[in-house]
């Protein structure tokens, strides 16, 4: 098997695993080359991290295997006489039996060599040999050579997700709406959430999106949790007749992460309620420093997109997700 007898790490040329203590800088700077400015703030964010992370590289053994959330094989790098060119990042999925294929990057000046293809297939060796069953990925919509890749290796795509963004430096707005029906989010509210979140993306979708339970928390816990990681949660939702059919969810990020906005209404409640949610969410994360604010939409709806570009959100990407059963 290829994943097996790379693990030695002895080559000067082709696949090897990824050793965090010798390719975690090499392969930041790949990514900063290989995407430029394509990455979006979040990514940025990361990069950055990565950069800091490898300039820390005797505290590396320490924390690598948490920050990674692979262990001792976040993924492969390709190697042409001796020097990195290619690299492939693995981690697990929230979801049991699930592995998703992060940046695969290849140095410009050898692209179109079949190394993304190499990376990959050793990553799929790899999963399968640690009973994974299945493997996720999401790519930019438009990298039709990346789809082409993908479909060709067995991926199939399942869905897709809108991602907008609002600049900082904006003004806030002013007092938000109010609604006799709005009131702040409670810990009882977490199964009703939770099944919001859910309907939005399909069964084969949902793990991709890596949508968590815990993260569908109103109430203390939640918010003592977020405050412990030095970030700020506020839920707010609409109750009608005992029935939740929309909420909002804001978080306030570290460091240059942005802000994110979450916003779920019911299909049976659509264009009722998105303006009001959007803008009270927007002054949950009333900020001095004007921070930038992202959201995702797995399901952008006419009446939702209204309002969020109301609130200034602009549209930044749409990112595809694609899917490879192994079992």
């Amino acid at each position: 098997m290829v994943a097996a007898a790379l693990r030695t790490g002895r080559i000067q040329t082709g696949v090897r695993p990824f050793d965090p203590y010798r390719d975690l800088g090499v392969v930041a700077e790949l990514i900063a080359l290989a995407f430029g400015d394509r990455l979006d703030p979040a990514g940025r964010a990361s990069l950055a991290e990565m950069r800091r992370v490898a300039r820390w590289g005797w505290l590396m053994g320490w924390f690598w295997p948490t920050w990674s959330g692979v262990g001792s094989t976040p993924g492969f790098v390709w190697v042409e006489d001796g020097r990195v060119v290619g690299n492939v990042s693995l981690r697990r999925s929230v979801e049991w039996g699930g592995f998703m294929i992060g940046n695969v990057a290849v140095h410009p000046d050898w692209q179109g060599r079949g190394i993304g293809r190499r990376l990959i297939e050793a990553a799929l060796e790899d999963i399968a040999a640690r009973g994974g069953r299945w493997v996720g990925l999401e790519l930019q919509a438009g990298n039709e050579a990346a789809h082409r890749l993908y479909e060709s290796l067995r991926f199939r795509e399942v869905g897709r997700t809108l991602h907008l963004l609002r600049p900082a430096g904006l003004p806030w707005a002013g007092e938000p709406l109010s609604h006799p029906l709005l009131r702040r989010g409670r810990g009882g509210d977490s199964a009703a959430l939770v099944a919001l979140a859910y309907a939005n993306a399909s069964d084969a979708q949902r793990p991709l999106l890596e949508l968590r339970r815990e993260d569908y928390r109103p109430g203390w816990e939640g918010a003592f949790d977020h405050w412990l990681e030095g970030r700020r949660e506020a839920w707010w939702v609409i109750e009608e007749d005992g029935v939740i059919c929309g909420a909002v969810r804001a978080l306030r990020e570290i460091g240059d992460r942005p802000d994110r906005l979450e916003v779920l209404v019911s299909s049976e409640h659509e264009g009722r309620f998105e303006a009001v949610l959007v803008q009270r969410g927007i002054a949950s994360l009333r900020s001095v420093h004007k921070r930038m604010v992202e959201t995702l939409l797995p399901r952008p709806t006419p009446s939702l997109l209204a309002a969020l570009k109301a609130a200034d959100f602009q549209e930044l990407r749409v990112l595809i997700q694609m899917r490879l059963d192994l079992v």
